[in-house]
């Protein structure tokens, strides 16, 4: 995939970038034409530990443009994103609802996307509900 900066502003302060992938992202910086010591060095580590990624990433950080996003407006940019990608593929959203509990739950719950999160909760309820209302008409009225 592409250098995407705001897609790895977001993983970055969501977590979802692990130690051992931070130099993939100095080499998609490099291929998308950005350079500098730091964006090299780290490029440059093989199998980082968390420490030896965090020491080099914060200086290449910079040197791509990246800033340190909040984990609720990362969560909320990643999850419109996500909606977006979903919604433009043609897949039925429905199923697709948990990965918004899933990102609801990784961001420790952040208010920002309260609404994407809770939407399994929801139609959840709603098949609960419509199933009650088949099996015992009346019930539902």
């Amino acid at each position: 995939m592409p250098f995407d900066p705001e897609i790895v502003e977001e993983q970055l302060a969501l977590g979802m970038i692990a130690s051992s992938d931070t130099p993939k992202i100095a080499w998609d910086a490099l291929e998308a034409g950005l350079d500098g010591p730091a964006i090299r060095r780290l490029g440059s580590l093989e199998e980082p530990t968390w420490s030896e990624a965090e020491g080099a990433l914060a200086k290449a950080m910079e040197e791509m443009h990246l800033r340190r996003l909040a984990i609720g407006e990362a969560a909320l940019r990643f999850a419109k994103r996500r909606a977006r990608d979903i919604l433009q593929s043609g897949a039925d959203p429905l199923r697709h609802t948990e990965e918004f509990w899933q990102l609801y739950l990784h961001s420790g719950y952040a208010s920002e996307i309260v609404e994407f999160g809770t939407l399994h909760d929801e139609v959840h309820a709603a098949h609960c509900a419509w199933n009650v209302g088949r099996e015992n008409p009346g019930v539902a009225d």
